[in-house]
Formats: structure tokens, C-alpha cells, sequence
């Protein structure tokens, strides 16, 4: 088994017992949470609201291929629509079984290459389709605060930390996204200055490795401002899709719950989520799992009963998260087994002719010609060059050999 089998296998498993112990807790807890009320409120649902609610995941889903699919062609990268959801669908998946969703980028980008992508377009897309991603949640939660700005202030003050240390952090993410395109060298500086910190207190024991690290991040999101320059409807484009994106995860709750009870306020309903979904994102847990019930009961409690938040809960959550891992999961699967199986034909033809003699492997250099053909010149020449992505790792290890002196 490889290692990066046994790792997800361990993402898994940590997931499940985090699960367990999430609804041992409500269980425990809260009697009113049991299949007799959870199926009473089924039943009593309106099935086409609720049928709403999975298009709703389903378009979550989606919307962010319809992203990564612009993006891509936009830079030279053909990609046929499928398997730009087969990346939004890793990104789902892996985003969900990891902590702080750090393997969704990563797992896209491994389908992005083995299709052929150069890793520079690659990163850019990503990198460019993450940026809009968490400019979308300010967006919303801004949205959020203006339609009902004294709501969240009745759920308690724990309740209230959670979704401004949410809001924070994306505060802090799309600042340093800003800070690495428009003052790169500063932002090394300052990393140098807190890894030499760290290398003194003995927290950091090697220091170039972090330099190096601090230097890759800013080049990546500093390399993505020329094509962003050049490319000023991408931006806008990018972000729309990015906010609908999170518009469709948010009407979730809203028609389930809209699904039992139709006289419930939409706007109030919508904002209740987006308090929420600030609020879970600021716990490093895969899916947010504990948290994500915890703010779902006392930020829902402030207008419907128990009984009822309970029972929206788990549907919520059963198609939010649970329904959209098994559909992501099953998509990024049978993509992941096709392409292996067309890979490795296409290994072979490469590697034998039919008359039986040698041929060389040629599948990769026409792949690359393919993307450099889909550029305009003009296009050509904005492509990232290895003296600008070098730049912040010539700084770092400066920044190093000063300190060493």
C-alpha cells in the first residue's frame, strides 16, 4: 500500500470517529434527536423543496467546474467540461475528508496534470480559482451582516467568537493574497523575520525549509497578477461563479427548512447560514464536523424549536456533506479509473509499434505543444517566466545567507 493510500485511509478513519463522537454527543444531549422525529419531519416535508436542496448540492458542485473550466481555457488549457468537474469534484471530496480542507487543492491538481495541464497553468488556475473562492465568503458574510445586523448578537458569546474568528481569518487569507501580489518582498521579509524568531525559540529546526516554503507561496500568488492584469472579465467572471457557488451551499438549509415550514423568513433563513458557514470554516476539522452542528443549533435555535433545528440539521447535513462526499468521492473515482486505464494504453502504444519495434514516449511533448498552440503570441509572452518564479526563492536564501553573516 502507498503511503499516500495509508494517509487517505488515516483521513478516513479520523473522519468516522469524529462523526461518531459528533452525534454520541447530540444524541446524548438532546433527546428530541431520534429517527421517529427525524422521519416525522420527512414526512411532513415538501419533497420537491427538499428535492431543491440536492440540486442545490449538485450545483455546488458543478458551479465550481464551470470555474476551473473557464479558467483553464482561458490560459490555453483545452479541457473538456467533464473533467473540470472531475477536478471540482477531488477538490470536494478531498477538501471534505481533510482538515482545514487542505488536500482539495493538491488531488485537483494531480487530475490537471495527469490530463495533460503544464503545473504552472495548473497552479494559476487553482491558486486564481481560490482567491475568488474566499472573496465570495467576505462577500456573502458582508451580505449576511447588512440584511440581519443584530441577529448573530442573541446566539451567545462563544457562538459570536466562532463566526468573528471565521470572518477574521478570511480577512487575514484574502489580505495575504493581496499583500503577495502587491508587496511580495515585504511579505518575505517579514516570513524570514518570523521563521529566524521561531529558529531561535527552537520551534522551526529547518529554517531554509520554511524560507523556501514562505518563498513558493508568494510566488505562486504573485506570478497569478499578471494574467489577472491582462484578463480583467476573468477576475469578475471568476468571482460571480465563486459567489453563486456559495449562494447554492447556503440555499441548502434554506429549503429544507423552507421544505416543513414555509412561513419561515428566506432572507432571515440565509442569513442564519452564512453565519454559520463563517463560523465552521475557522475550525481546522475535516467538513467542519462538531462545529458545524454546534453553531447550526444555537444560531437556528434564535427561530424555530428543538425539536425542529434538530431534525433540519441532520437532513441539512446528510445532503450537504455526507450526500456531496459520496457523489464527489464516486465522480473523482470513476474519473480517476478511466484516465489510469487511458493512460496506461497510451503508455503502451508509445512503447511498442505494431510491427513490434521500440517507439519513444511522445504523449507528453505533443500535450505540451497542444497547450502552447492554444495560445495566442501575445498570450505567449505572459506566461510566467522561471526568472520572476525564482525571484522570491533568490530572496529567501538571501534573506538566509544575511542571517547566517
Amino acid at each position: 500500500m502507498t503511503k499516500k493510500a495509508k494517509k487517505q485511509i488515516l483521513n478516513i478513519v479520523f473522519l468516522v470517529v469524529l462523526i461518531g463522537i459528533t452525534l454520541v454527543i447530540l444524541v446524548l444531549s438532546n433527546s428530541e434527536l431520534n429517527f421517529a422525529n427525524i422521519f416525522s419531519f420527512l414526512q411532513s416535508a415538501n419533497v420537491w423543496l427538499l428535492l431543491v436542496a440536492v440540486g442545490c448540492m449538485l450545483l455546488y458542485i458543478l458551479l465550481e467546474g464551470v470555474s476551473l473550466h473557464a479558467v483553464s481555457r482561458k490560459i490555453g488549457h483545452r479541457a473538456k467540461f467533464r473533467s473540470s468537474v472531475a477536478y471540482a469534484a477531488a477538490d470536494v471530496y478531498y477538501s471534505g475528508i481533510t482538515p482545514s480542507a487542505t488536500g482539495g487543492q493538491p488531488a485537483s491538481a494531480f487530475y490537471m496534470v495527469k490530463d495533460g495541464m503544464d503545473a504552472g497553468k495548473a497552479s494559476f488556475a487553482l491558486v486564481f480559482n481560490l482567491m475568488a473562492y474566499t472573496a465570495a465568503i467576505v462577500i456573502i458574510g458582508a451580505v449576511a451582516f447588512a440584511l440581519q445586523p443584530f441577529l448573530l448578537w442573541d446566539c451567545g458569546g462563544f457562538t459570536v467568537f466562532l463566526v468573528m474568528l471565521g470572518v477574521a481569518l478570511q480577512l487575514l487569507l484574502l489580505g495575504f493574497f493581496i499583500a503577495c501580489i502587491c508587496w511580495h518582498r515585504a511579505v518575505l521579509k517579514i516570513g524570514g523575520g518570523i521563521v529566524k524568531l521561531l529558529a531561535k525559540m527552537r520551534i522551526v529546526k529547518n529554517r531554509e525549509k520554511w524560507l523556501d516554503k514562505i518563498a513558493t507561496e508568494v510566488d505562486k500568488y504573485r506570478s497569478s497578477f499578471h494574467e489577472m492584469r491582462r484578463r480583467p472579465g476573468l477576475i469578475i467572471g471568476t468571482l460571480a461563479l465563486n459567489v453563486l457557488q456559495r449562494v447554492s451551499q447556503i440555499l441548502i438549509p434554506s429549503f429544507v427548512c423552507l421544505a416543513v415550514d414555509p412561513s419561515a423568513s428566506f432572507v432571515k433563513l440565509f442569513a442564519m447560514q452564512a453565519f454559520v458557514t463563517l463560523g465552521y470554516n475557522s475550525i481546522p476539522l475535516p467538513g467542519g464536523v462538531g462545529a458545524y452542528e454546534y453553531l447550526f443549533l444555537r444560531i437556528y435555535a434564535l427561530s424555530f424549536e428543538q425539536a425542529f433545528v434538530l431534525s433540519a440539521m441532520m437532513v441539512t447535513r446528510a445532503i450537504s456533506y455526507y450526500l456531496s462526499l459520496i457523489v464527489s468521492g464516486v465522480y473523482t473515482l470513476t474519473y480517476h479509473i478511466v484516465l489510469m486505464k487511458k493512460t496506461r494504453g497510451g503508455d503502451a502504444e508509445n512503447e511498442r509499434s505494431d510491427d513490434g519495434s521500440v517507439l519513444p514516449t511522445v504523449e507528453k511533448s505533443v500535450s505540451n505543444e497542444e497547450n502552447k498552440d492554444a495560445l495566442s503570441p501575445e498570450e505567449g509572452k505572459t506566461e510566467i517566466s522561471t526568472d520572476e518564479t525564482g525571484e522570491g526563492n533568490k530572496q529567501a536564501k538571501a534573506l538566509s545567507e544575511e542571517e547566517k553573516n
